[in-house]
């Protein structure tokens, strides 16, 4: 990936109505242009009819980062987010405590999806949506696709991460979000 990140020339226009997925490697600047479209649809549409669920966990080295650490604009939607997310590759010491936090997640996660669907709004941004499909279901996911009218999430998609200690997370990850993005009206790459 080096050290020169993608320019992505995408406005609020250019996602509002449709379905929206943003694939990168760790570190490439998917929460940062999801921050800059959050910001760009607040100015089509009223910030009330604005769910985020952020499901990043706190930046550690190049990995994580909330929509917060990029933008206020936050503040002023419906901000739905678990007080404490896991990084199971990278705090895991072994399969099975890989496996407890990525199940531990899918808990403290899948009640924000239900939050959404039992009082959708018109628009739904997830950052870090991939940390929830390591165990969770993507007909959850679905659901939320199917209620927003604009459906704009952030997926890790890279090799930086692989390593899962032989559990299968990275490869459910990777299939679960090629599934997501077949839904997608647009997918976008950050190399």
């Amino acid at each position: 990936m080096g050290k020169n990140k993608q320019k992505i020339k995408l406005k609020g226009k250019d996602v509002l109505g449709k379905k929206v997925l943003i694939l990168g490697e760790s570190g490439s600047g998917k929460t940062k242009l999801a921050a800059k479209l959050l910001w760009e649809l607040m100015k089509l549409i009223d910030h009330e009819r604005i769910t985020v669920i952020d499901l990043a966990p706190q930046r550690t080295r190049d990995v994580g980062g909330k929509l917060a650490d990029y933008s206020d604009s936050i503040k002023r939607v419906k901000y739905l987010y678990p007080e404490k997310v896991y990084t199971p590759r990278i705090a895991g010491t072994s399969p099975e405590e890989v496996l407890q936090y990525a199940t531990l997640n899918r808990k403290i996660m899948e009640p924000l999806f239900n939050n959404f669907a039992k009082n959708p709004t018109e628009a739904i941004i997830i950052n870090d949506i991939t940390l929830y499909l390591h165990r969770g279901e993507l007909k959850t996911v679905m659901k939320c696709v199917r209620l927003a009218k604009t459906f704009l999430a952030t997926a890790y998609y890279g090799s930086k991460l692989a390593s899962d200690l032989g559990t299968g997370i990275s490869a459910r990850e990777r299939q679960m979000t090629n599934e997501l993005a077949t839904s997608m009206d647009l997918v976008i790459k950050i190399d």
